[in-house]
């Protein structure tokens, strides 16, 4: 019997990537954008030379040229569709819409996508937001901040992630930091949430929520990284006594107003003293850094696996082990300069409830610190039976990595955080 396909849009080597090719179920057939071949390896490349395609640009006239020519002669027709790229949502959702596949429509791209539709689109469904509006000249940001004079403010582009281009504005000098053209009105300003920032993840299928898993953010992402400071993100495993909603309808609420049928979301919100929450932004896929695994790892289950089955319309059945504990992942500081000491992963591996992790940089490297809230030297993961416990096991991490660089001039920048 053949087996069905899935076409799966791939923005680079990553572990749903990997879970796909161990499917034995289904034949994965992946689309790719030229631009991003930047993110993959020669190796990886080399390795999987078929059931690919490769688009030059993102226009309808390839996509037809897809379609009716590259499809017919090979014989291809696709069952399921499967993208995780933010960046490439529009495109990638645009391939399966002329294919007939499941996926969103363009409205529900903008809401996922675009930051201004998003919070309409909350506030819509009776989800309030903080303050926001378009800006596209300084003079707009200007009387946005007469309109909360005493307070700092976010700018940050509509449509990008990772906190690229975001900035914190706290009087009419740090307007300087910002030079880019405003005139596209591709970018926005909103006001600054006091409250502390949390996410959640979450499964659904045909359109009911089957879980949400909560995740604690001690410090905001972009700023703990731009500062070096802890930045870190850990799966809570019982919800805080004074949270006054429920996350599985909160997120419900949601799914239900952008009538999103089958996927992950992963959500950024602000949870209160009192513990009311406020939605900030989302995105539907699986989340960044390592809290998929964060979570797979907290629950005793494969997130990977369980969106893949979601996909291919198999009836998936939430089982988790005995004892939830709290799983988090701390992203270790970066430095800018020629690297000359860094804390050795097995050191790293080897220090109490430490169970995975990565360096991206060794000695030896030149290094450059950017302003986005991923920036790291590389990420451990930690396991504890709280997030209490999690975030006490990471501060020690944190405390005990070294890491060194020595500039172009010869000046030695040396950061041992203790």
């Amino acid at each position: 019997m053949e087996k069905k396909k899935l076409l799966y849009f791939e923005e680079y080597d990553s572990d749903l990537s990997y879970a796909l090719r161990q499917r034995k179920d289904i034949d994965v057939f992946f689309i790719r954008n030229v631009k991003s071949y930047k993110y993959f390896n020669r190796e990886y490349l080399d390795k999987y030379k078929n059931n690919f395609y490769t688009f030059q640009n993102s226009s309808d006239e390839e996509i037809r040229v897809f379609k009716e020519n590259y499809m017919k002669y090979h014989n291809l027709k696709f069952d399921y569709f499967l993208n995780d790229s933010e960046y490439y949502m529009d495109f990638a959702n645009k391939v399966a819409r002329s294919l007939d596949l499941e996926s969103l429509s363009e409205e529900q791209v903008r809401w996922v996508r675009d930051k201004v539709a998003m919070k309409d689109r909350f506030n819509q469904i009776g989800l309030k937001t903080v303050d926001y509006q378009v800006v596209t000249s300084k003079k707009e940001i200007l009387e946005f901040m007469k309109k909360h004079i005493g307070e700092p403010i976010i700018f940050k582009p509509r449509d990008l992630m990772n906190s690229k281009d975001v900035y914190k504005i706290n009087n009419v000098k740090e307007l300087d930091q910002i030079d880019l053209d405003l005139s596209s009105e591709k970018y926005m300003v909103e006001s600054y949430c006091n409250d502390q920032e949390w996410s959640i993840e979450s499964l659904v299928q045909d359109g009911i929520v089957l879980d949400s898993y909560v995740t604690y953010i001690p410090n905001r992402t972009l700023w703990a990284a731009m500062d070096n400071k802890l930045n870190c993100h850990m799966t809570v495993p019982k919800l805080p006594s004074y949270f006054k909603f429920n996350p599985k309808e909160f997120i419900q609420t949601i799914v239900d107003g952008m009538n999103l049928k089958n996927g992950a979301m992963t959500i950024e919100v602000f949870i209160d003293k009192e513990g009311n929450i406020m939605p900030s932004e989302l995105g539907w896929r699986l989340p960044g850094c390592q809290a998929t695994k964060n979570h797979s790892r907290s629950y005793g289950f494969d997130m990977i696996d369980a969106l893949i089955d979601i996909a291919v319309h198999n009836k998936v059945t939430m089982k988790y082990k005995d004892s939830i504990t709290s799983v988090g992942d701390l992203y270790l500081p970066n430095k800018t300069g020629l690297i000359t000491k860094i804390t050795p992963l097995d050191k790293l591996l080897s220090m109490p409830s430490v169970i995975d992790g990565e360096l991206f940089v060794k000695e030896g490297d030149v290094r450059k610190k950017r302003r986005v809230g991923n920036d790291a030297s590389g990420w451990v993961q930690v396991e504890g039976k709280d997030e209490f416990e999690t975030l006490e096991k990471m501060q020690n991490v944190y405390d005990n990595f070294i890491i060194e660089a020595t500039n172009e001039g010869g000046k030695k920048y040396v950061k041992t955080l203790k």
